[in-house]
């Protein structure tokens, strides 16, 4: 017995109104050529999309979601094993019991393991991004199990690129002629922002700060030009009236939050969750990281710097799966010189994260958490899917669309809802050990296979009133037409009258602009006038005042120095007895010094004969 799938809700899943005589369906089995799913004679579980829900006349290719298969190659290389096997574009699928019933899905194109790259962009992508000026935009998403080669698909590597790398390469290569060197227009919440030059600079900044960072920069986006214009060979346009600016954004969606993987905080693991905002219906993330890039190079470096953030982890399934959902995006704004116009075409490109059973991938702690959160927003898409296709069918009040209900399809909501173009490539591991699973992403797809896309985006229709039926039948009638000629004589005059009246009012306004200007100047002649009468008053004042300032300060010092002046004359009279004094003692000083000499003249004669008096002694 089949598990559960958690991508696709059964529960929800568009079943016929009314009976279907299985013998009929039976004989005119072999005359159905679009017919999403089928299987054989069986009372077993019935289709969950069955043919007759779209007559295969109704609805043309071109009119649909494009849904393409790719098979991974078998690298066991065990053909024995293999459980799926093509028919044209029909894809036949048979369990291992011989009992088993053999079910059929037919896809725009399927691609067998050795169809190459370049054929998988020429048949896919390459037609939905040839025109800048005329789509609003393309959503490539690709879908499958973990492990069945949906990163292979959307990147590829350096000597097979994905579709990513090709996509830059044909919009670079395809409008180089008319990409502007400087990023001057920019789509800031769905609303297009013209930058200043500040803010110019700051953009080529981050560019060159991103290959600062990047890590194991090489010459490899040198050898994948090189091989992708051989196997294409695209070509420039010409149009000297349109200027292009492209700008490249880079998200993911791991756990149910969104996180910029081009924001400089992300590469080292320093990351906030985004918020997702709404503006006339066009989903936007808040203060997402939009880079410009200004030739294929940079483009391909802004991709690497994401990638590098990006998460991934390792399942039994697969050694490096992939976390959480990305999309990389690149906007396309283009400018008519000539006619002023501006559009800008969104190209989405979403790697989901595979599908899991657990038992299969053995997930546990954080793995198992992430595993759960990926199933669930897959779930989700389901139920969005399901919902738009019912609605599509009925003619009953249309049921909501559950967009809101997962970050994922918040994002992609616009080609969820058949507004925009939507590619599907879905990737299939194609041998028996993964056969329910692979079940469970066919029946999936078979649902985006018939959606219908919506070829105007907005209608708006006439409503018919009272008024109106009124107004019809009234100038529908002869009187009518006489009234209409009168009326059109008196608008006539009514409207030369009131060209007499604005003229005359254009001339009375003259008038008084020369009179207000006339006072303008007498009132500034006036204001000069008054500022300088001012102005010499106050300096007559000033000068009034400064002289009685002076007098009163001469006032205040004489009365200051008259306590002092006895103190100074008797401190005079002292110093001049001090004075006296001091002669007094220098003149005693003179007789004293006189004497002493004297005194040391006679102690010298006394020291002499005292001398001579012991010499005669001895």
């Amino acid at each position: 017995m089949l598990g559960i799938e958690n991508s696709v809700d059964r529960r929800m899943r568009p079943r016929p109104n009314t009976r279907v005589n299985l013998e009929s369906l039976m004989s005119n089995e072999s005359s159905r050529t679009s017919s999403s799913r089928s299987s054989s004679p069986s009372n077993r579980s019935p289709s969950p999309v069955q043919s007759e829900y779209i007559p295969p006349e109704a609805v043309k290719e071109e009119s649909t979601v494009k849904v393409c298969l790719r098979l991974r190659p078998n690298l066991k290389n065990n053909p024995v094993r293999l459980a799926f096997r093509i028919q044209d574009n029909t894809l036949l699928a048979r369990g291992s019991d011989d009992n088993s019933t053999e079910r059929q899905y037919t896809f725009s194109d399927i691609f067998n393991d050795s169809v190459s790259q370049a054929q998988v962009y020429e048949s896919c992508i390459r037609p939905s991004i040839s025109n800048i000026t005329g789509d609003r935009g393309a959503t490539f998403l690709t879908y499958g199990t973990s492990g069945s080669g949906k990163t292979y698909t959307l990147l590829g590597t350096n000597n097979s690129p994905g579709i990513v790398p090709r996509a830059i390469e044909q919009v670079f290569v395809e409008n180089s002629n008319l990409i502007s060197p400087q990023p001057n227009l920019k789509i800031d919440k769905t609303t297009i922002q013209t930058l200043d030059d500040e803010s110019v600079r700051d953009e080529i900044n981050k560019v060159q700060a991103m290959k600062r960072i990047l890590q194991n920069r090489d010459n490899s986006h040198v050898r994948m030009k090189s091989i992708i214009q051989k196997e294409h060979a695209f070509h420039p346009k010409e149009d000297p009236d349109l200027r292009v600016f492209i700008w490249v954004s880079f998200v993911e969606i791991y756990n149910e939050n969104v996180y910029d993987l081009l924001a400089h905080d992300s590469i080292f693991g320093k990351r906030k969750p985004m918020k997702i905002l709404s503006n006339e219906g066009n989903a936007y993330i808040k203060d997402l990281s939009c880079v410009y890039a200004g030739s294929s190079e940079d483009a391909y470096n802004i991709l690497q710097f994401g990638i590098q953030s990006a998460t991934y982890g390792s399942t039994d399934v697969n050694s490096n799966s992939s976390r959480s959902h990305s999309i990389f995006s690149m906007t396309v704004v283009s400018f008519s010189v000539v006619d002023q116009q501006i559009n800008y075409s969104v190209y989405k490109f979403c790697d989901l994260a595979g599908s899991e059973r657990l038992k299969k991938t053995g997930t546990v702690g954080d793995r198992l958490k992430e595993a759960q959160k990926i199933n669930t927003s897959l779930l989700v898409l389901g139920r969005c899917l399901e919902t738009v296709y019912k609605n599509q069918k009925s003619k009953k009040l249309a049921e909501i669309v559950p967009v809101r209900d997962s970050k994922l399809t918040m994002l992609i909501q616009s080609a969820l809802l058949g507004k925009e173009k939507f590619t599907m490539i879905v990737n299939l591991y194609p041998t028996e050990e993964y056969y329910d699973e692979n079940l469970n992403v066919l029946n999936f797809s078979s649902i985006a296979k018939q959606i219908v896309l919506q070829k105007k985006m907005t209608q708006k229709h006439h409503r018919s009133t009272r008024f109106s039926f009124f107004l019809a039948q009234a100038t529908s009638s002869p009187s009518a037409r006489i009234d209409g000629n009168r009326l059109m004589m008196e608008v006539e005059r009514l409207k030369q009258e009131l060209e007499h009246e604005a003229t005359v009012y254009r001339e009375q306004l003259n008038e008084k602009e020369l009179e207000n200007q006339f006072l303008r100047q007498e009132l500034l002649r006036q204001e000069l006038q008054l500022r300088n009468e001012l102005t010499d008053d106050f300096e007559s004042y000033c000068v009034q005042r400064e002289a009685t300032f002076q007098t009163r300060l001469k006032q205040a010092q004489e009365a200051a120095a008259l306590p002092y002046k006895s103190q100074i004359a008797t401190l005079n009279t002292k110093v001049e007895k001090l004075r006296e004094t001091i002669m007094d003692m220098e003149y005693e000083e003179e007789e004293y010094e006189k004497k002493l000499a004297a005194y040391q003249e006679e102690l010298r004669k006394y020291r002499d004969k005292e001398r001579r008096f012991r010499r005669l002694s001895l």
